[in-house]
């Protein structure tokens, strides 16, 4: 607004008070300092909220990783969190023009949106991908436990009839040894008269 007034003002041959030549370069210059300083603010900002969104992909992914949440919830919020500023870029940049002629598509800077796309998504799947590896290794671990335990519980045939067998031919030892020394006794015992 202020801005406006400025440059009419400057612009303005018709005004009575006329500004100084020297005075009028020394404010176009100092606006365009001031001009670059936002935009340097501006692109300083932005890159501050990329690395912020880059950690914080990753600790958000461990985060919901010890609250035990879903894995493809992990994923997705992770990916997603890390393609932010990629997103925000790509949509800051692009333009979209409809006239009664033609329609245009224009997009400022491709390769900067492209490049955070790209980076986010690399970031936002490596801080998963560690979670996925150990919970897959968490799950054959179970899944291999879980056989063994069902193996030792099932008893195996040959295992037990070779007890029951050893059983039963510790119980006919004994039974013969009691006829066996049943029979010494009687021969060796005075016949009663």
């Amino acid at each position: 607004m202020i801005n406006d007034n400025l440059d009419d003002y400057l612009d303005n041959d018709n005004s009575s008070p006329r500004i100084n030549p020297e005075t009028a370069r020394y404010l176009a210059h100092h606006e365009q300092k001031l001009y670059q300083e936002i935009e340097t603010r501006k692109r300083f900002e932005a890159g501050l909220l990329f690395l912020c969104c880059q950690i914080g992909s990753a600790s958000l992914a461990w985060l919901l990783f010890s609250l035990q949440t879903t894995l493809i919830i992990i994923q997705v919020s992770a990916i997603a969190l890390a393609m932010l500023p990629g997103l925000i870029d790509f949509s800051d940049s692009f333009s979209f023009e409809l006239s009664s002629e033609r329609w245009e598509v224009k997009h400022s800077r491709p390769m900067q949106s492209v490049g955070k796309l790209l980076i986010g998504g690399a970031v936002g799947w490596t801080s998963t991908k560690r979670i996925s590896e150990a919970v897959f290794k968490t799950h054959q671990q179970i899944e291999t436990t879980y056989k063994e335990i069902r193996e030792a519980q099932t008893p195996k045939t040959t295992t037990a009839n070779n007890q029951y067998d050893l059983i039963g031919w510790c119980v006919l030892g004994v039974v013969g040894l009691l006829i066996f020394s049943k029979m010494i006794t009687s021969l060796f015992s005075e016949p009663s008269k």
